[in-house]
């Protein structure tokens, strides 16, 4: 006669799910919506230096207010800098869930402690496929919370140099994010850096911008963004 009680053992086992979500499916699932923010940010390009505000509420081309140096005084690349800056931020895309666009579905876990998991990856371009050439060259490494789903680092960078076209070649490659939680819980991107140099058309280039994002306040309700990808 089979045991009455082996119905009663089975049903708890019936009610957990036969694989729990891994930290990185756990921090790429994570919630994006929430408040816009006003924040502060310092810029350090080789052309500009110096301290910024941005809201994200304000009319576009305007959201990037230069706080020191005064902008009146810029002048050659460093007015041409700004000008690009304030043409181009928008202020809500600060949101290191952002970078879930590049991680491919076989990211690997190379690390982790009780705290946190490394993923190691080939990244994908996302949006912008003209960067296939270069993406597919690079290492993309991505650090997630095991505590609070959330990605707290990201990075893409170079083993060696590579050639994306017939007359570039690319010797230094990398680019890191760090991320902070904001008021809200979300993580934002506090400190971004790019260094990229090589040559073009037998021109030696070198690119180096760094950002740094402080102190958040949350804007209106009525200000708040559908997503965080945004």
């Amino acid at each position: 006669m089979r045991p009455a009680c082996l119905p009663l053992i089975a049903l708890p086992l019936l009610a957990f799910p036969a694989f729990a979500d891994t930290p990185l499916e756990a921090a790429l699932a994570a919630p994006t919506d929430g408040p816009a923010y006003r924040f502060d940010m310092k810029i350090d390009d080789a052309t500009l230096k110096g301290e910024a505000q941005v809201d994200p509420t304000r009319p576009e081309g305007e959201r990037l207010t230069l706080i020191s140096p005064d902008p009146a005084t810029l002048e050659g690349e460093a007015a041409e800098t700004y000008a690009k800056l304030q043409a181009k931020t928008s202020g809500d895309k600060i949101w290191c869930t952002s970078f879930k666009a590049n991680i491919p579905a076989d990211a690997k876990l190379i690390s982790e402690s009780g705290e946190a998991a490394v993923y190691s990856f080939t990244p994908l371009p996302g949006d912008d496929k003209d960067m296939e050439k270069v993406y597919k060259h690079l290492t993309g490494r991505v650090t997630v919370s095991k505590q609070t789903p959330a990605i707290l680092a990201f990075e893409m960078f170079a083993e060696k140099p590579f050639k994306p076209a017939m007359v570039a070649r690319i010797d230094n490659f990398s680019m890191k994010a760090d991320c902070s939680p904001a008021p809200d819980g979300r993580t934002y991107i506090s400190a971004f850096s790019l260094d990229v140099s090589g040559n073009a058309m037998m021109q030696p280039f070198s690119q180096s911008d760094h950002r740094e994002i402080t102190k958040l306040v949350a804007l209106p309700g009525d200000a708040a963004l559908t997503s965080g990808d945004k």
